[in-house]
């Protein structure tokens, strides 16, 4: 019997054997999965040469048609959409043991935390640096950050207006607080309080977010067409522009209380009355399914639960 470094390559090392280039590979996954060349091209920042290159290299080395080429569009063809799909489930399944190593890692040091940039910016930055030193962790914000940043682990944990479960994530609803409009005083003073929705003086505007998790929240009084609301509307991209343009009087917005608790405190921003049951802002923490259950993810949900109902946090 033969034994060590002389010992012949096994089978599975045969030239046959061998995989193709893993950039072939991520390539023509790429193509079934966005079930065309254009798509995937963009999707891999490739010329439709270079992807083509790929296909190509692909069908040589397995002797097959992988992509249908007839009537003008490439498709993959039955053989090749298997190929494909098998292939798509083996990087999912590369990426998300990745994600469980990247967590290990990290885990004794730092928590990479996803959150709207609004609520970063007017509640927990002012009291990060405190929350690491009692965790005894480092905590990052990212932000702003999505439900694709956690799906692809580009943080540990995510916090999002929108049910986590309707995206398909691990999540809790941390807090739930409803909606109040709000101006600056000068045009308060100009307003009736008691219909003020109806009020067409100059600077009555609706200041309405479109960013995912506040586009709706105007419409759950006033309907979804814009043109019928009974005052105009002014776009913005998030609650801080909308925050900064109702403290210089261009309009009403319509936020959750504890984002802007010290303007109102201060006088800087000034309550209306609801026209109507108030819509609710609520917020769920989100995370991967191998943080279940964290020591760490625990101190940052009591903390953010701490901050935004205006308890010493802990």
């Amino acid at each position: 019997m033969t034994t060590g470094i002389d010992a012949p390559e096994p089978r599975d090392a045969s030239p046959a054997r061998r995989l193709p280039p893993l950039r072939a590979l991520q390539a023509f996954a790429a193509v079934v999965r966005h079930d065309g060349m254009r798509r995937a091209a963009e999707h891999l920042h490739l010329s439709h040469a270079a992807l083509s290159q790929h296909v190509q290299h692909l069908e040589e080395a397995f002797g097959l048609r992988l992509l249908d080429r007839s009537g003008g569009r490439a498709r993959p063809t039955p053989l090749g959409r298997e190929f494909g799909e098998a292939l798509i489930d083996g990087f999912a399944r590369i990426e998300a043991a990745s994600a469980r190593l990247r967590l290990r890692g990290d885990e004794s040091r730092r928590l990479l935390l996803g959150a709207p940039t609004s609520l970063s910016v007017s509640v927990l930055l002012p009291r990060i640096e405190e929350f690491s030193a009692r965790a005894g962790f480092e905590l990052q914000l990212i932000c702003p950050a999505g439900a694709g940043d956690l799906a692809q682990a580009r943080v540990h944990a995510l916090l999002m207006h929108r049910d986590p479960g309707e995206q398909g994530l691990r999540g809790e609803l941390l807090f739930e607080q409803a909606l109040v409009p709000v101006v600056s005083p000068a045009l308060y003073a100009r307003l009736d309080p008691q219909r003020w929705w109806l009020d067409p003086v100059p600077g009555a505007r609706l200041l309405h977010v479109v960013s995912e998790g506040w586009r709706e929240d105007w419409p759950a009084w006033f309907g979804d067409d814009v043109a019928a609301w009974p005052l105009p509307q002014l776009s913005l991209s998030s609650p801080m522009p909308a925050i900064s343009a109702a403290l210089a009087g261009q309009g009403i917005a319509l936020l959750y209380p504890r984002l802007i608790a010290q303007r109102l405190q201060q006088g800087e921003l000034k309550a209306l009355p609801l026209p109507r049951a108030a819509p609710a802002k609520r917020l769920y923490l989100a995370w991967l399914p191998e943080a279940e259950g964290a020591a760490r993810l625990g101190w940052v949900r009591d903390w953010v639960v701490a901050l935004l109902r205006g308890e010493e946090a802990v």
